[in-house]
């Protein structure tokens, strides 16, 4: 698969992906929605958030990365870091949606994200060439 491919994949995805959520936004009322139309809210909104992120994030380090690293390190950073950010956000509209998310829990969740970041750059090896 060319990077075209992969692009016009991504792209015509998420485009369904904030079509959906578009659609259930406009037609389920929050106050009277069963657990299957909230999940469906939070599974569009994830998908939505994922791929414009993982898009706007391969943007980034193709035009401003390093000329001699091979494009498909480019694609699984931006679709990793995307799916996380993704999570994160959706996570927090989940903690939002149940009136659960204040100044202590974003505390919290600064902290371990921060927890997390720094021990994967702690357990990263040197390569020998």
């Amino acid at each position: 698969m060319t990077i075209k491919q992969f692009l016009t994949i991504i792209g015509f995805g998420t485009l369904l992906c904030w079509s959906a959520l578009g659609v259930v936004v406009w037609n389920i009322d929050p106050f009277e929605a069963s657990t299957l139309s909230l999940s469906f809210f939070y599974v569009s909104a994830f998908l939505a958030s994922a791929g414009t992120i993982m898009t706007v994030l391969y943007g980034i380090y193709h035009f401003f990365g390093d000329v001699q690293v091979p494009v498909f390190r480019y694609v699984k950073k931006s679709m990793h870091q995307g799916m996380l950010a993704a999570g994160v956000l959706t996570g927090l509209l989940f903690l939002q949606g149940h009136r659960l998310l204040n100044v202590w829990t974003i505390v919290f969740i600064v902290l371990l994200i921060t927890f997390f970041v720094s021990l994967t750059f702690s357990q990263r090896t040197t390569r020998s060439v």
